[in-house]
Order: C-alpha cells, then structure tokens, then sequence
C-alpha cells in the first residue's frame, strides 16, 4: 500500500477519543434541555434515546473473544479493517431485530400490524442478512426479503441499528491495539464501512479533521482535503459549502465523485454522531439540492 505522510494524533489518543464517543450519558435533565432547545427535533431525540437503550442493554451481555495485539497492528498496517478476518457470532441479533423495530414502530406512524407481520417473515433469513450487511457482501440477501412493507431505507435503518452495539463493543475492546498514524483509507479501520460524518475538531496544532463510521461510530483522523469516498486529492475537485444560517455545519464535497461529507465545526451541545446527524438534515437537503450525493449516513 502507498503510504503518505503519517497523520499525527498531537495529545489526542484513540482510546480518549472512543471514551467521548461511545461512553456518552445523557441525564434526564440534558434530554429536557436538548428537547426544549430543538423542540422541532424532540421525536428524534425520544426515539434515539428508546433505541439506544436497547443497544445499550444488548451491548452488555456481549462477551469478546481475546484478540492478538501484534495481528491487529499488523491488519491496521496492511490497510484491513479488523472486522474482515473475524469469526463474529449474530445469532442472537434476531432478537434486538425485534426490539428495534418495536422502537421504531412505537415512535412512527408505519402502521404495526401489517409490518410485524412482514418482519416475521423476514426473521429466518435475518442472520444471513446481518452479515452480509456487516461483511458488505451485496445486498442479494436483502433485497430478496425486503417486503413491499417494509420499504428499503427502514430496513437498513434497522439492520445498522442492530449491527451497531456489536460492532461498537468490538471497536471499544480492540480500540488501543490500532495505531492510527498507520491508517489512511477512507472506510473505518474497525469494520470497513463508509464514514458517515466528519468533524473539524481543536487540538494544539490546529483544526484536525476526523471522520466517523455510520456504522460502529468509530472516529478517525483524515487529511483535510482528500475525499474520503474516492481518494481524491486535487484541490480544485474538493472544496466546501458553508451556509449562513448554520454555523455548526458545512459540506465537504468531492466535484470527482459527487459526494459530500457533512462536517460538525461546533458540537457545544456535546451530541453524540448519531444525534449530531439527525438534528441537521437540513444541511443534507442543502447539498442534495446542489447536486451532491450522500454516501453514507449515521
């Protein structure tokens, strides 16, 4: 593999990094204040916290196997991600299938009977399904089970939401074995998905870009000007829009590709990946507007 100027961590380790991410606690009284600031956003935020809930408990009966520190660094070293030479046990997914979904049909207006039915069906093949997601082998799985009930985008939804507290776990438990300056792809180091998000965050030498799985949530540094979907690193192909009335946001596109990343410049508010996503689609509504695709979401 190539290898570019190392990116350097300055005093920010991946393991402080992964504590701010995936430790976050939200009090009932930060849930108020957060409903009562974006009160057009409060359905989000309940059902966010109903499903991360059920990830969270789900995420504690997770035993990982012990891992080799020296094969890690190595994988890292070679440019894999983790999660491909991994023997990860889903069958028991099924089950926080179900409770998603429930979440999910507790806090929209898909109507639940005939949608639980549609699920039903759909639960044998889950697994298989599972992993194909996981391990991004196709979607040949999905699309033959996707019910005419159960539209394409809610399925995913589902399917990553129940992926995500396994994954997580295992981003948090092998996180210190990964030495990012030797990682400079574009997908996640841990299980080799797409970013779904970026953030320019302060550290001593200067705003340093960081990207974020959409599916483990696992954060890590990107040079600043190369478009994490296709590698593209000509000035005049990358650039970004800012928009007057956001100042907690901006698009990083790609004229190459025509993709964007959304970018977080202010998260005052502490929000997590995921909820820093979903309080600004209209940032996203921006960018398609201009003829900009999304590769992947949070």
């Amino acid at each position: 593999m190539a290898k570019n100027k190392p990116l350097a961590l300055d005093t920010l380790s991946l393991r402080s990094l992964k504590q701010k991410e995936f430790q976050m606690f939200y009090s009932r009284d930060d849930r108020d204040k957060l409903k009562n600031e974006n009160v057009h956003l409060s359905a989000y935020y309940d059902m966010y916290f109903a499903l991360r809930e059920q990830q969270d408990s789900y995420k504690e009966s997770i035993e990982i196997p012990t891992v080799n520190e020296e094969a890690i660094k190595q994988q890292i070293f070679e440019g894999k991600p983790l999660l491909g030479n991994c023997a990860i046990d889903l069958t028991s997914l099924p089950i926080l299938f179900m409770d998603l979904f429930n979440v999910y049909v507790r806090y929209t207006k898909m109507k639940s009977d005939d949608a639980i039915t549609a699920i039903e069906e759909l639960k044998p093949d889950l697994v298989a399904v599972l992993e194909e997601f996981l391990f991004q082998k196709g979607v040949t799985q999905m699309q033959s089970l996707q019910a005419d009930l159960i539209p394409a985008e809610i399925l995913v939804f589902l399917i990553k939401n129940t992926l995500t507290p396994l994954v997580e776990k295992y981003s948090e438990y092998i996180g210190s074995s990964i030495d990012l300056d030797s990682w400079e792809n574009g997908c996640c180091p841990v299980c080799g998905h797409l970013p779904g998000l970026a953030e320019l965050r302060k550290t001593p030498s200067g705003r340093q870009r960081f990207l974020f799985c959409s599916l483990c949530h696992t954060p890590w540094p990107f040079q600043r000007l190369k478009c994490p979907y296709c590698d593209n690193v000509e000035d005049k192909e990358t650039e970004y829009i800012s928009f007057p009335d956001e100042e907690n946001y901006r698009v990083d596109v790609c004229n190459s590709c025509k993709t964007y990343i959304k970018t977080v410049l202010n998260n005052n508010a502490g929000l997590s990946p995921v909820l820093l996503d979903w309080s600004s689609q209209n940032v996203d509504d921006s960018a398609i507007q201009k003829g900009y695709k999304r590769a992947a979401s949070m």
